[in-house]
């Protein structure tokens, strides 16, 4: 436990609140039915990474369920500067969540969505990941998977039985037992020189770093193609890794299942996307 290290700031729409007051109705829809969106930020020097392509998720999936979202996204960012420049530590994580306020749904009437960020300490992945095969699935039909809403419970489920298996993440795959995601990040593989990652539609989010790490690899010369897959296909890669905005890109080390443990070895073309990412983010 080292004291500062712990410190998380919070402003509940746009204002900055102290520990203890951080809080919301125990009847706003977010608790009662996880009815509302998030988006998981990576700052440098109070730079945000990838702002706008964030926001652009969170406006389009406030579409998807017909959320409200009370400011622009001019004043969005307006908060997340002010909440971020609040917190002292170089690297930081900020998480908005907005929920859809307290409402009686039932008898269609709309509460006030309420904005939630909240800035703490971030240490940058330095090692591959182990991967755990999750029993879970995730569902690659529904509309709900492209975007970020409150529900992770299949998420937070399978993450917690990888860590008390010694893994650092649960691999998902699909209900058509296709390689969809990891619990937070997307999965990308390489085969003979080529990237490859699931297609949008095998239930994967469509992830910020995952599009930013396509076109980045592309811009280097590399060939990206989407191709779903088994695992069985996945543990016999080349290369496997994973990208998110946490994570920027980490390689995979070892896919575990409840019988086998496949070990997988970091590659040239995983530690030039990560070196690449390390430059363009201020970190390396």
């Amino acid at each position: 436990m080292r004291g500062k290290k712990l410190k998380t700031v919070t402003s509940i729409n746009g204002r900055l609140v102290r520990r203890g007051r951080d809080k919301i109705s125990v009847f706003d829809n977010a608790v009662l039915y996880a009815e509302g969106l998030f988006e998981t930020f990576l700052a440098v020097d109070d730079q945000i990474i990838f702002p706008a392509e964030h926001l652009r998720r969170l406006y389009k999936g406030a579409g998807v369920i017909d959320l409200r979202i009370p400011v622009t996204a001019k004043t969005l960012s307006l908060w997340m500067r002010r909440t971020l420049k609040a917190h002292p530590d170089r690297i930081k994580k900020l998480r908005m969540t907005v929920t859809s306020g307290e409402s009686a749904r039932w008898v269609g009437v709309s509460g006030k969505p309420q904005v939630i960020l909240s800035a703490s300490p971030h240490e940058m992945p330095s090692q591959p990941f182990k991967l755990h095969v999750s029993e879970f699935r995730v569902d690659q039909k529904s509309v709900f998977r492209v975007i970020k809403t409150l529900s992770y419970a299949i998420h937070a489920a399978a993450l917690k039985q990888a860590k008390k298996r010694g893994c650092d993440d649960a691999l998902l795959l699909n209900e058509s037992d296709k390689v969809a995601e990891v619990t937070s990040a997307n999965v990308f593989w390489v085969e003979g020189g080529v990237v490859y990652t699931p297609a949008i539609g095998s239930g994967c989010l469509d992830g910020i770093t995952r599009g930013i790490a396509i076109k980045v690899a592309r811009q280097l010369g590399m060939t990206v193609r989407e191709r779903n897959c088994r695992l069985e296909q996945l543990v016999a890669a080349d290369e496997v890794f994973i990208s998110s905005s946490l994570k920027l890109v980490v390689g995979v080390s070892q896919i575990k299942t409840a019988r086998k443990n496949f070990r997988i070895k970091t590659g040239p073309v995983t530690e030039g996307l990560r070196r690449h990412f390390l430059q363009i983010t201020g970190l390396r």
